[in-house]
C-alpha cells in the first residue's frame, strides 16, 4: 500500500519546458498510484503529430486553439465521468505574463471544485540555466515532441512561471533535486494540504 493516499486532490505542476515536470510526474504516479497522469503532451500530441514539430520551430498559434478544445473533453471527463476517489497530476509549462495560461490554470482550479476536491499548483523552477539547457536537449524529449531548443533557457531565465496567487500554491527548485526526491517533497506537501 502507498504510504500517500491522497484522494480527490489535483496537483498542477508548472514550470518552463525543460524543468522535469513529466519526469517527476512518473515518479509522483509511481510512488501515489491513486493520481492519474495529464501530462500536457497526452493533450498536445495527437495535434503536433500531424503538424511540422522539429521541437525548435515555432508552431502556429491556432494549435493552441485547438488543444484547448482536447483539455475541455478532459476536464468534463474528470469531473463528469471520472471516479470521485481519483486524484490526478496536471503538467503545463504556463508563463505568468500569460492571460490565457491564468485562465487554464483557472479553469484546472474550478474543475477540481466542480469535483469537490482540492487543487494545488506547485511552481517547478530551475535556477542555473546550463543545468536548464543540458535537461531542454535531452535526446529522449525529440521522441516526445517536446521543445529541444538550446537557446531556450537563455530565453526562458528572463520569464516567470505562473503564480496562482492561491494559498495552496509552493514553489520547488528543481535544479539539483533528483526527480524522485522532487515527487516525493511534492507528495508530501500535497497530503499536509489535502488533509
Amino acid at each position: 500500500m502507498s504510504e500517500y493516499s491522497i484522494e480527490n486532490t489535483i496537483i498542477h505542476l508548472l514550470g518552463m519546458p525543460g524543468t522535469g515536470k513529466y519526469t517527476i510526474a512518473r515518479e509522483m504516479a509511481a510512488l501515489a498510484p491513486s493520481f492519474r497522469l495529464v501530462d500536457n503532451h497526452l493533450i498536445n500530441n495527437p495535434l503536433f503529430s500531424i503538424v511540422r514539430k522539429d521541437g525548435k520551430t515555432k508552431l502556429p498559434p491556432r494549435i493552441w486553439d485547438n488543444t484547448a478544445k482536447i483539455w475541455e473533453a478532459v476536464a468534463d471527463t474528470m469531473v463528469h465521468i471520472s471516479p470521485p476517489e481519483y486524484s490526478f497530476i496536471l503538467t503545463n509549462a504556463l508563463f505568468d505574463h500569460d492571460d490565457g495560461d491564468r485562465r487554464h490554470a483557472q479553469h484546472m482550479k474550478a474543475v477540481a471544485v466542480a469535483r469537490k476536491g482540492v487543487y494545488i499548483p506547485v511552481r517547478l523552477v530551475i535556477s542555473n540555466v546550463e543545468e536548464h539547457t543540458r535537461r531542454i536537449t535531452a535526446p529522449q524529449r525529440n521522441e516526445r515532441m517536446k521543445e529541444i531548443n538550446a537557446e531556450a533557457p537563455q530565453r526562458y531565465a528572463t520569464l516567470e512561471v505562473l503564480k496562482t496567487g492561491l494559498p495552496e500554491e509552493f514553489t520547488l527548485d528543481v535544479t539539483s533535486l533528483s526527480p524522485a526526491d522532487a515527487a516525493r517533497e511534492i507528495l508530501a506537501r500535497a497530503g499536509a494540504t489535502a488533509a
